[in-house]
Formats: structure tokens, C-alpha cells, sequence
């Protein structure tokens, strides 16, 4: 990947994104946000749960963590670059590092052998590049089928997909985003049935889990989080 495809984008997503304020009180985008979950709830029942379901029954564990490594590899050059603009410069050697490894020792980064040897992988998108340069969440936001998400979140993920389609051409950019979403959620699908079924508002369960798991990652939002608490 063209780094430099990606750096502009970086800049123009944190100046469209500094506009809204830090994470609104409540949940503004309520209304909006229960349809498209209740959406993506239909969508996982009719087609991503028989899916994973499918998947887990007919391939073995190594060949699922084949698959899964392969893929996971060719998002180390965006992790790479997301880094270094950052300025999380080991981030972004190690990322070089294990993408240089695994392409080739690795056979195409089916074998992770850059974690044998010590490069343990450490996923960084640009919604992490955001965070590091204080850019606020905005809103709660619940993409269709990608599904929970923040203002600035979803920004950079669209951010992300642009300037790969502008490299590599939108399909095989989708080919992959799709391949690695599915192969990360597969294992998890019974879970996140049970999880809907039990929860007396699964949409609130949802929201506080994504919320809680991006203020863990990113000091601007546990910032923000206190701020709301006090």
C-alpha cells in the first residue's frame, strides 16, 4: 500500500471530524441507530449466522487460523501507516516487520511465524490515529451490517476504504475488508446470538460493549467517558 494515498486522507478526516463535539449525552442518533440494528439483526440471522455456521462445521482449526492469519496479514501495511502518523514509529516497525516476515517465511502470511519470533501482532487502524491526535468520538453510530461504530470511527474506516479502492480497486479492497470481518466474527456467532437472545435490550448491550472497548484503547474517549460520569 501507497502510504502516501492514506496520509491526506488522515488529515482531512481529523479537520472534518474536530467539528462535532466530544461524545453527545445519551445517545442523540437513538432512533436511527435501534432500525439499523434491528436490520443488521436480520441480516445476521438469514445470512451471516448460517454462514459462520457453515464455515465452523466444515473446516478444520488450522485451516480457519490459515485463513485468518492470510488475511489479517494484508492489513499490516494500513497498520503500518496508521502508526507512523501517530508517531507510534515501533508500532509501525513492527508492522513492517511482521509484513515483510510472514509475506515471505510465511507463505504469504498463512504461517504467523513473525510472532514465533517475537513480533506479536497489534492491529492500528486510523480511527486509532484519530484518538492519538485528540479528535472526539462524536456520536454513537451503528453502521448497517459493519455495526456498532462512532462518528469518527465510521469516518475512518470509509477514509480507509477510499484510499485502498484509489491503490488496489474497490473489489479487491472489498474482497478482503469482507473476507476478514467474517472470518473475525465466525467464531463468535453463537456467542453474539446468545448474548441477543438473553439481553432485555440488545441494542444497549451492543452500544456499552463497543463504547467500553474503544475508552479502554483510546485516551480521548475514557477521557470524554469520565467527563460524562462526573
Amino acid at each position: 500500500m501507497r502510504a502516501r494515498n492514506l496520509l491526506p486522507l488522515l488529515a482531512g478526516t481529523a479537520m472534518l471530524l474536530a467539528a462535532p463535539p466530544a461524545r453527545a449525552n445519551g445517545d442523540p442518533l437513538e432512533s436511527v441507530n435501534r432500525r439499523v440494528h434491528s436490520f443488521n439483526q436480520v441480516v445476521r440471522g438469514w445470512v451471516l449466522d448460517p454462514a459462520a455456521s457453515a464455515w465452523m462445521a466444515t473446516t478444520t482449526p488450522g485451516f480457519r487460523a490459515g485463513v485468518a492469519n492470510a488475511l489479517g496479514n494484508l492489513g499490516e501495511p494500513v497498520s503500518a501507516a496508521a502508526s507512523l502518523a501517530a508517531g507510534e514509529f515501533r508500532l509501525a516497525a513492527n508492522a513492517v516487520v511482521r509484513f515483510g516476515v510472514n509475506t515471505t517465511v510465511g507463505l504469504g502470511g498463512v504461517r504467523d511465524r513473525a510472532a514465533d519470533w517475537g513480533y506479536q501482532r497489534r492491529p492500528f487502524a486510523l480511527a486509532d490515529t484519530l484518538c492519538s491526535w485528540g479528535v472526539p468520538a462524536g456520536p454513537f453510530l451503528v453502521l448497517p451490517v459493519l455495526g456498532p461504530s462512532t462518528l469518527r470511527d465510521a469516518g475512518a474506516t470509509f477514509a480507509t476504504h477510499a484510499a485502498l479502492s484509489n491503490t488496489f480497486g474497490s473489489e479487491a479492497v472489498f474482497s478482503w475488508r469482507a473476507g476478514d470481518l467474517f472470518v473475525g466474527y465466525a467464531p463468535f456467532a453463537e456467542e453474539v446470538r446468545r448474548i441477543d437472545a438473553e439481553a432485555l435490550d440488545s441494542y444497549a448491550v451492543h452500544r456499552s460493549a463497543y463504547l467500553q472497548r474503544r475508552a479502554f484503547a483510546c485516551p480521548t474517549d475514557r477521557m470524554e467517558e469520565v467527563a460524562e460520569d462526573e
